[in-house]
């Protein structure tokens, strides 16, 4: 199967540029748009369908939404309603959560089992049949579709944690790494999936492999790493206290000031401050540099054996995201196949 590429939106660009985005994409011959649920940014939901009403082939997928805010009762819901406007169009990503969780009162509890629970109910609904469950964190009565949905729709789980990892091997139809972009990061990610896979009962008829990196092109490297920081920070900020997935990387200890200001649990704060994460954390978390460096990294990302690389588009000095986009089609990517 050839690499394919796609991109991440966080849901922070007016639904007008996304759809111009998203027939640029298509232009440019990218596979895949993401629409994170990013709280509290665009609603995914509401965007996605007006997406596919304004392109024909591009893949549209959720990255992610998670089973704490959003019962999935109610994702399994809009995910076939959105089946309906763009049919075989569509993957469904899972994941835990975080960001936002403070500001909602929102606890997350025992997230891997939880996600094993989404994933039945939701493929339970897709199928037209009930879900009954009653645990801790998800209960179900007698759950069902009112109106006729048997659409497959691969569900994939987006996660830096072992633990989920290895779940997303087990029982998912892919995996979406979040903040590795080394070789040493993919390979951790794609161990544990592998682990996981060994305990697989069912085939899937494609597994995804999906590295998702944040994306910065500037010949000016300075302005690079800046530009990242904040999406560095972020998944520190939305694992704090656990850092257990910087291990793999040598990144232990945090850096007692980034630990305090991640500590106070303030997500703008942690916007602010981003400066604070040391440079020596962006080659293992996010793609930043000049386009040979990009071009250099991305071939390492490639050769793990992943099989679909997704940017998340960082304007620096002088750039758009459509720059950034063009130059990835057109003269990154390019260079990178000719290597794997």
């Amino acid at each position: 199967m050839p690499l394919s590429i796609g991109f991440l939106t966080y849901g922070d660009l007016p639904p007008s540029r996304l759809i111009a985005l998203a027939r640029l994409l298509e232009e440019l011959g990218y596979d895949w748009l993401w629409h994170a649920d990013e709280k509290f940014h665009r609603d995914p939901w509401v965007t996605l369908p007006l997406i596919a009403k304004n392109t024909s082939k591009l893949g549209l997928g959720i990255a992610v939404t998670e089973p704490y805010s959003r019962h999935p009762a109610l994702i399994a819901m809009a995910v076939a309603t959105l089946a309906e406007v763009a049919p075989n169009r569509l993957i469904l990503g899972l994941g835990a959560g975080g960001p936002g969780f403070p500001a909602m009162g929102i606890e997350r509890k025992h997230p891997a089992e939880t996600l094993r629970h989404a994933i039945g109910i939701i493929r339970s609904m897709l199928a037209g049949e009930s879900s009954t469950l009653n645990n801790e964190i998800l209960t179900t009565r007698n759950a069902k579709l009112s109106f006729e949905s048997h659409a497959h729709i691969p569900i994939i789980l987006g996660t830096r944690s072992k633990y989920i990892l290895q779940l997303a091997g087990e029982l998912a139809d892919g995996v979406m790494t979040a903040a590795f972009a080394s070789t040493e990061g993919l390979n951790h990610a794609l161990d544990n999936v592998n682990i996981g896979e060994k305990k697989r009962t069912k085939p899937t008829e494609f597994f995804h492999k999906v590295c998702r990196v944040d994306l910065c092109i500037d010949d000016n490297i300075a302005n690079a790493y800046e530009a990242v920081k904040p999406g560095v920070a972020l998944p520190l900020w939305a694992n704090f206290p656990n850092f257990k997935f910087l291990k793999p990387l040598g990144l232990l200890p945090v850096p007692d000031n980034l630990y305090q200001m991640l500590a106070k649990r303030d997500y703008n704060l942690m916007l602010q401050k981003a400066h604070l994460v040391p440079d020596n954390y962006i080659r293992h978390m996010v793609v930043a540099g000049n386009q040979q460096q990009v071009v250099k990294q991305m071939i390492q990302i490639a050769q793990t054996g992943v099989n679909q690389i997704t940017i998340r588009a960082i304007p620096s000095s002088g750039s758009t995201v459509e720059s950034i986009l063009t130059q990835f089609a057109n003269e990154i990517i390019p260079e990178v196949l000719k290597q794997c």
